[in-house]
């Protein structure tokens, strides 16, 4: 199996996991135990989150609670209440200049009136009716239902009363608006048509029964009506706009995010600051005793405030669960919603599309890593933490008012990383240890990813293929006389000192360490894994085994072992590569000429005085800039055909300081032997004299010499042609 089709199959099999992987977690989506844990979680951190948080001053709940009803017991009896008890709440907030006063109760009956009455309304609905029509800022209630037509009959959909839509329903399309309702309760007619404004009290709870969002417009028939918390927004009768395309309401200047079901997700508080209506009542009894001096509460208080009136007590049953309270009085969503509206401190639900790229995103990043990532340690990491990475950014998220949904990408992560782990457990990760016992002596761990998606191409020995390589010699001068002269576990020691540091630095440049022989190193670029700059990582490896003796010699010397010279030589060209040997024993390597004119590249070394020599076809399949010396034209012993050699330069990278004197050397190397090989020897001599090369230099002073002395031959053409390795 070749490269392309290998590669082809694991990438067929890693689209297969993410796509299984991603369709159970949409299916999984739709299932109770999903939403039901998004929505713990959810609860519990913006329950931690906004703790401390405080309902804006501006809005200022006020509530039937259970001291109301003892204060007001002895003197109005039992609940409910007449209905001039409200009236006389208008009046004092209007008397303190409050901006809105909003009423979170149903006024949908009218009071009994005495049997000798003659008017259709008591004294007491009378009186309400008149305040809220005085009061510019009075929001009564309504309440717009989907109902199921009961066994007695009773019709749906009926018409609403004239008038009404006329008055409070908002200039919006019906059609933008989702849902349809069937049944409604309005204030009393008396009521309804003196006070000034009319919001829908409707909340329906999520799957869990917990109410978490407000519908903000309300539909019945083709009215559109706005939701309780929105009306004073729309006091001053400005023009609402819905763009459904962006899930937004704009309302005057503010922006309302809306979710998939065109709901407000509603940023509940940790602190209501609700006031006792008793408190109220205290203070209008002292206002009208003008006993004005120490108030029970000053009514200026309220200046430019919105009221929100509403009951807690518990018999009254306007408590509703929420995020952060399982009692918490109904009115509290609605003054949640308006602050959050006057705050600009609403939470941004993600659209669902977004959440399937996360969970797209999620499933893609748990198969790749599973799939590509070697080393269990590192899986590990991945493993934990990027569901922890998913997690903390879905927490901040939250604290910046942006919703984002938890479970869905973290199940798509688990069954993601789940499936390919199984995946690779059974098929693949027998034939990747044999791969990595096998070729882990030859590659950097680096490297050793990449080759482990070959292994098929690596298991059978035997199989080989000719490839394009850039192969390397490398061999410690004078090695012999030192081996004489130091007892064998020094020379070990003095080995594996230099071997230690010269292997790191092909490493380093993902070279492919082939074997050690005595005293040289053989290494190639090119293989197992193609590169096409196999040339240019070659000769910089080169360059950092240079680098890299001085650190050699260093050590040595502190260890009282002789300093070493090197000798590297380089060669690219066409080599048989495979896993040569038997089933028993293997050797992954490379044969062929293009490895002998790299050994005598390296055994070229010594004549030249130059660490580094490198054939003419790997200074020709340098893909980057590289100066490079022109040292000679030579053959070769056993070739025929003459090669130029060269001695590479750091490149501007490596010396950016030095680069512009090497590219100038370079530059004086290939004129010099220009003239060198056309036998103009003056010209000759005097552009070696500055080349800046001692033993390049003097090896061609000298030979300029003895060629003034002796001539060459007629068919002389330059090359020096060496009768040794």
């Amino acid at each position: 199996m070749n490269l392309n089709s290998e590669s082809f199959r694991r990438l067929r099999t890693q689209l297969w996991v993410f796509v299984i992987s991603f369709v159970l977690v949409l299916i999984s989506a739709q299932q109770s135990w999903t939403w039901r844990l998004e929505y713990a979680i959810y609860d519990k951190r913006i329950s931690d989150i906004r703790e401390e948080t405080v309902l804006s001053d501006t809005v200022r709940v006020v509530l039937i609670d259970e001291s109301s009803l003892a204060y007001m017991s002895p003197s109005l009896g039992s609940f409910p209440w007449p209905r001039t008890v409200y009236a006389e709440l208008i009046e004092f907030f209007s008397l303190g200049g409050a901006k809105a006063v909003l009423f979170d109760i149903l006024f949908t009956e009218p009071e009994a009136t005495t049997f000798d009455s003659q008017e259709d309304y008591s004294v007491h609905d009378q009186q309400l009716a008149m305040a809220s029509g005085a009061y510019p800022g009075t929001v009564h209630a309504m309440l717009l239902t989907k109902d199921v037509e009961d066994e007695s009959g009773s019709t749906l959909n009926n018409p609403l009363p004239v008038g009404i839509a006329e008055k409070f329903a908002l200039p919006v399309s019906a059609s933008v608006v989702s849902g349809q309702q069937n049944s409604y309760s309005l204030p009393i007619p008396i009521i309804a048509q003196s006070t000034p404004h009319i919001g829908v009290v409707g909340l329906d709870p999520d799957e869990d029964g917990i109410y978490r969002r407000v519908k903000p417009l309300w539909k019945y028939q083709n009215a559109v009506f706005p939701a309780f918390a929105l009306t004073p927004l729309l006091l001053d009768k400005t023009a609402l706009t819905f763009r459904s395309k962006d899930r937004e309401l704009n309302v005057q200047e503010r922006s309302i995010p809306l979710d998939d079901t065109s709901q407000v997700l509603v940023n509940f508080y940790g602190e209501m600051n609700p006031i006792s209506i008793a408190r109220v009542f205290q203070a209008w009894d002292q206002i009208t005793k003008g006993e004005v001096e120490s108030l029970a509460l000053d009514p200026f208080s309220f200046e430019n405030k919105i009221v929100l009136i509403g009951a807690s007590a518990i018999g009254l049953q306007d408590t509703k669960p929420v995020i952060n309270d399982t009692k918490a009085p109904g009115v509290y969503v609605h003054a949640a919603l308006l602050s959050n509206i006057l705050e600009d401190d609403l939470m941004r639900p993600v659209k669902t599309v977004h959440t399937q790229i996360a969970v797209a995103i999620m499933v893609l990043i748990a198969v790749v890593l599973a799939f590509n990532i070697p080393w269990l340690w590192l899986k590990m990491i991945f493993l934990v933490g990027t569901p922890l990475l998913w997690w903390w950014l879905s927490g901040w998220a939250l604290v910046h008012n942006l919703q984002l949904n938890v479970t869905q990408p973290l199940t798509g992560f688990a069954l993601g990383w789940s499936w390919s782990f199984t995946y690779l457990s059974v098929t693949e990760g027998a034939s990747k240890r044999r791969v990595k016992r096998m070729l882990s002596q030859y590659v950097s761990p680096a490297m050793l990813d990449e080759v482990l998606a070959q292994r098929d191409e690596i298991l059978h020995a035997g199989v080989g293929k000719t490839e394009t390589l850039s192969i390397l010699f490398s061999d410690v001068r004078g090695f012999t006389k030192i081996s004489e002269s130091l007892p064998a576990e020094k020379v070990v020691t003095l080995l594996n000192c230099h071997f230690s540091e010269m292997a790191d630095a092909i490493f380093n440049n993902f070279g492919t360490l082939d074997k050690f022989i005595g005293d040289a190193i053989m290494a190639y670029w090119g293989a197992p894994i193609p590169v096409s700059d196999h040339a240019d990582r070659s000769v910089k490896a080169a360059l950092d085994m240079m680098r890299a003796l001085d650190t050699v010699n260093q050590r040595l010397a502190e260890m009282a072992l002789p300093s070493i010279e090197i000798g590297i030589g380089i060669n690219t060209g066409d080599v048989v590569l495979g896993n040569i040997g038997s089933d028993r024993k293997l050797d992954y390597t490379v044969i062929g000429d293009a490895v002998n004119v790299a050994s005598r590249m390296e055994g070229i070394t010594k004549m030249y005085g130059v660490p580094v020599v490198i054939s003419e076809t790997t200074r020709m399949a340098l893909s980057t800039p590289r100066p490079c010396v022109l040292l000679d034209y030579v053959r070769v012993k056993g070739k025929t055909e003459p090669m130029a050699i060269y001695l590479p330069l750091p490149d501007e990278v490596d010396s950016p300081t030095q680069y512009a004197s090497h590219c100038d050397m370079a530059i004086l190397s290939q004129r010099a032997f220009a003239y060198y090989q056309s036998q103009q020897w003056d010209k000759a001599e005097n552009l070696y004299r500055d080349l800046h090369l001692d033993s390049v230099r003097a090896l061609f002073l000298s030979r300029i010499l003895e060629f003034r002395r002796q001539p060459p031959p007629f068919f002389w053409d330059g090359v020096y042609t060496f009768t040794t390795k």
